[in-house]
């Protein structure tokens, strides 16, 4: 099975010559799929300057849609091995577990009568490989390697040479190229030209790229930002001429710069001459010049545009229109919005020249950077936390207020939409779907920090955990006895994804309290990492300072794990039955109320109602009403057709009030 991971918004039409009617259906099922939300990762990097800490950051959100995701924090040891010895790449999967290979790690040995991956290439070994925290793509090393990953669009599709693809050419994945880089780099530089010169070598795919009866451009390239303790890199990649070998590049972000990634290149103009801030792969405009998708004569002598040769534009033709510029539209905003709503939070001066309408589309005019200057020292690992909870509250685009998001303003648009349905949600950075999110922070002297935050960004507590850790995470972050399709309370996962399925209750009351116990969690975290790294500072050798480290975190993770399951406990009692319980005496207990502007508004019936029955909608409201002959039937409809405009009226001024900067939620959701 192919994997299943951060997934771009869509399926898309190609730039093949197809008829009519396939690339019109194609641009209505695209879109459609969007409707009801796609997969897609975001990636939020800072550069050293920036950055408070003096250090680079990445940030990374798994947002792994429909399908299930191995969910375990495995711990990749240090190792030494044999002259002659080969690496093994495979095609990592789905769901638990993302693969079996007992040489990899413990955690990766079979268990339960679990089979070995079958490997679908291999290169060579080298003599000893570097430690590393592992989930469905390298996270970070012993020696502060940091990863983020984004999947992309692109005009080429390639697909894994697996025994079941007799169309499969390709052996490295982008899962297998970021392990590589964290088992044998300790920089960024290192990482994106070994990461691509493997590429070119073996063939990369997507583990998202559909069938060659229905290849999936919108999905079929992938991005990462990697760290190292003094340099970020942005490193794009798709699959190269004839579904084999690679085409790449690689961009140096400025040290004062955060950057944004949000599932297509960031890659533009690249001077091919400046080998300090760019890297590519060989002859890497070559394919665009065949192709037509790009000339020399479009760019100054030297340059090249790569997101604009390379990346994917919907070319859907046919019957509808309408239905084709909606998809273009989907995948223009489904990127632009986050990057403009990233750059706006971490560098509002910058944020402000963007116009967030603009969308970001390979040939945008004036397109978005991939990168935008902060002041120094400005942005915190807390801050980062924040831009991953984010759901554009208090912009035009938030998704916690109107009807949609119901009278207690959830964010999540999970069910699916009807087929057939055209229409879009706006994309947040924060998701329901959402497995896990992690910031890093890249620091040297094995006091790089990864804070790990399971579920949904907007209800986790991000929890720290060294990367020159010395041994595993503890066991709940690791162990077999549960996944996401089988709940067990020794999985720390199950803790975060409880609380935020119980915060639809009443989302804007509950998560208030999930956000408040969360900062205080990351806040102790913090002084935590500052604790443990005085401890650390005081051994005798790196072994012991090492040592030091791993107990101190873990013992730190394990303590607000139970402290989770136990916060979870008491938001079911405090927000269970539709109410809001404080205690046992009379005045302990308070209802949950509606807004006026929702219970008014007249789709929902409450103001609607009649002797006759609830009100269903106008259609039904007609059949069920008195004739217009019968007695007081003409009053009777000029009395709900005023409560119907009453109605209506509330509901514009709710969401004009919900679309306030710095609405009072206890006053718009509950009233006491």
């Amino acid at each position: 099975r192919p994997a299943l991971k951060c997934r771009g918004p869509t399926s898309g039409a190609s730039h093949l010559a197809l008829p009519p009617m396939a690339a019109f259906s194609r641009a209505v099922l695209a879109a459609a799929a969007l409707a009801s939300g796609a997969r897609a990762c975001t990636i939020v990097a800072v550069g050293k300057d920036a950055s408070a800490s003096g250090y680079p950051m990445v940030s990374h959100t798994d947002d792994s849609g429909d399908g299930t995701t191995d969910i375990r924090l495995v711990r990749v040891p240090r190792k030494k091995w044999a002259a002659g010895s080969k690496r093994p790449l495979h095609n990592w999967v789905y769901g638990y577990p993302r693969v079996v290979v007992a040489e990899r790690a413990p955690d990766y040995a079979p268990v339960d009568g679990q089979q070995e991956s079958a490997a679908i290439g291999y290169i060579p070994q080298v003599n000893e490989t570097y430690a590393y925290w592992d989930m469905d793509y390298g996270v970070q090393n012993e020696v502060g390697l940091s990863i983020g990953e984004s999947t992309c669009t692109a005009r080429t599709v390639g697909w894994p040479a697996t025994a079941d693809r007799p169309y499969g050419y390709n052996r490295a994945g982008i899962e297998d190229l970021s392990k590589i880089a964290l088992e044998r780099c300790a920089t960024a530089r290192c990482a994106v030209q070994l990461m691509g010169d493997v590429a070119v070598e073996q063939g990369f795919y997507s583990a998202d790229s559909g069938e060659p009866s229905n290849p999936d451009f919108s999905d079929s390239a992938e991005a990462l930002v990697i760290a190292d303790t003094e340099e970020l890199w942005i490193f794009n990649v798709l699959t190269g001429a004839n579904n084999a070998s690679a085409i790449w590049a690689a961009q140096r972000v400025p040290a004062g710069h955060v950057a944004a990634v949000g599932n297509a290149f960031s890659i533009r103009k690249m001077n091919l001459s400046d080998s300090e801030n760019f890297l590519y792969s060989p002859g890497v405009t070559t394919l665009a010049e065949a192709q037509k998708w790009w000339s020399p004569l479009e760019d100054l002598p030297g340059f090249f545009d790569f997101f604009g040769a390379y990346g994917y534009t919907p070319e859907a033709t046919g019957a509808d229109p309408a239905a084709a510029e909606m998809l273009k539209e989907t995948l223009a905003f489904y990127s632009g919005r986050r990057m403009w709503r990233v750059f706006s939070l971490l560098s509002p001066a910058e944020g402000a020249k963007l116009n967030p309408n603009k969308g970001n589309l390979p040939h945008t005019v004036d397109p978005y950077p991939g990168s935008v200057p902060a002041p120094k020292a400005s942005v915190t690992a807390q801050m980062v936390m924040e831009v991953l909870r984010d759901h554009y509250e208090g912009t035009p685009y938030d998704l916690t207020v109107g009807m949609a998001a119901g009278p207690f303003g959830t964010p999540n648009r999970g069910p699916v939409s009807p087929r057939g349905s055209r229409g879009l949600w706006e994309r947040a950075i924060s998701l329901h779907r959402s497995s896990w999110s992690y910031v890093l922070e890249a620091k040297p002297a094995g006091r790089s920090v990864t804070w790990l935050g399971y579920d949904s960004p907007h209800g986790t507590a991000y929890l720290p955990f060294f990367g020159a850790a010395t041994e595993a995470a503890p066991e709940a972050f690791h162990s077999h006895e549960g996944y996401m399709s089988k709940y067990s309370s020794k999985v720390a996962w199950w803790a975060f994804n409880i609380v935020n399925q119980h915060a639809d209750i009443n989302f804007q009351l509950i998560n208030a309290d999930v956000r408040a116990k969360s900062k205080e969690i990351e806040t102790q975290g913090q002084k935590r990492v500052e604790a443990c790294s005085k401890k650390a500072d005081e051994a005798t050798d790196e072994v012991m300072a090492n040592e030091v480290l791993t107990a101190c975190s873990n013992a730190f993770a394990e303590k607000k794990v139970a402290e989770w399951w136990e916060f979870a406990g008491s938001l079911f009692a405090k927000f269970g039955r539709y109410s809001i319980t404080f205690n046992e005496t009379a005045q302990g207990e308070l209802p949950m109320v509606y807004p006026v502007w929702w219970v008014n508004a007249p789709d929902v019936g409450y103001s609607m109602w009649t002797p006759n029955g609830p009100f269903h909608g106008r259609p039904v409201f007609a059949a069920g009403m008195p004739s217009s002959s019968s007695p007081g039937s003409a009053s009777l409809l000029v009395s709900l057709a005023c409560a119907s405009a009453v109605g209506a009226l509330g509901y514009r001024l709710g969401m004009q009030r919900g679309l306030q900067l710095g609405k009072d939620v206890g006053d718009v959701y509950f009233v006491a």
